[in-house]
């Protein structure tokens, strides 16, 4: 949503606080007519008019000071990178992962992004993501990708992501 490459189809809420999710639920389906798809204990998935809607605690350190804009507070760039980079390496099957941190090449450079993966997951080895990022083979083509301001093009991710691991330090420009 904060770099503006690809129409989203979810929102994802993150807490570092625990919290109640039976009075949780409760609320969002008095307020906001939540259908809920999955519960567990501080989980709640589900869809608030037909838009999918995780509610998660992820007790992981925050990299940076979250954003405020217009009273939102949302997660920064390196945030959403180190959190992009752990979904590629524990699931390796949401291609929008892949093409998320593509397009944050544009602003980050892949040290900038393993640094902040490495603080907020310091049990976890940076060394299987880097792996993780050039490994194809379980990927889900078949999720729909509307990229807002290019053509989406596979094969061009690919080659991003290949040349990400190769050039670490490199920012590149805007297109893929």
């Amino acid at each position: 949503m904060q770099i503006g490459h690809r129409l989203s189809i979810d929102i994802d809420l993150f807490s570092l606080e625990t919290f109640n999710t039976e009075k949780t639920l409760e609320y969002l389906e008095n307020k906001y007519q939540f259908i809920l798809n999955y519960k567990s204990k501080n989980s709640l998935k589900g869809e608030i008019r037909k838009v999918k809607v995780d509610l998660i605690t992820h007790q992981y350190p925050l990299t940076d000071e979250l954003i405020v804009f217009d009273s939102i507070r949302m997660a920064p760039l390196k945030e959403i990178s180190a959190m992009k980079l752990n979904a590629i390496m524990v699931n390796g099957t949401r291609l929008k992962d892949f093409i998320d941190i593509a397009f944050l090449s544009n602003f980050l450079r892949l040290n900038d992004m393993l640094e902040a993966y490495e603080f907020k997951y310091s049990t976890r080895n940076p060394v299987m993501v880097t792996k993780s990022l050039t490994y194809f083979d379980d990927i889900n083509y078949d999720e729909p990708i509307i990229l807002i301001n290019e053509k989406y093009d596979w094969i061009k991710v690919e080659m991003r992501l290949k040349t990400m691991v190769s050039n670490p330090n490199k920012i590149f420009n805007k297109k893929i």
